[in-house]
């Protein structure tokens, strides 16, 4: 689907911890762009894509917090712009 929600696992991302993970999804070209918006999750995690493939992208958390874990599930949701090169 070109749209959707996404929830991770209520692990513990440490304090000023990046990790990637990848979202496989048939409908992603490389040519298109992929939009992620926070749902809920702890106030210091924030989440961008890095990658975008055919079948897949990648988003990346960061708890931007110095000291204190995160421990929430991290919900975002996703938009695929479809987009063509000339």
């Amino acid at each position: 689907t070109v749209t959707g929600q996404i929830t991770t696992q209520a692990t513990s991302l440490a304090g000023l911890a990046i990790v990637t993970f990848t979202v496989t999804n048939s409908a992603v070209a490389a040519t298109d762009t992929v939009i992620v918006s926070k749902v809920s999750g702890d106030v210091d995690t924030f989440c961008w894509i890095d990658v975008v493939a055919a079948g897949s992208f990648n988003v990346t958390l960061r708890n931007s917090h110095a000291v204190n874990a995160d421990t929430t599930a991290f919900v975002f949701n996703f938009a695929v712009v479809k987009g063509v090169t000339a």
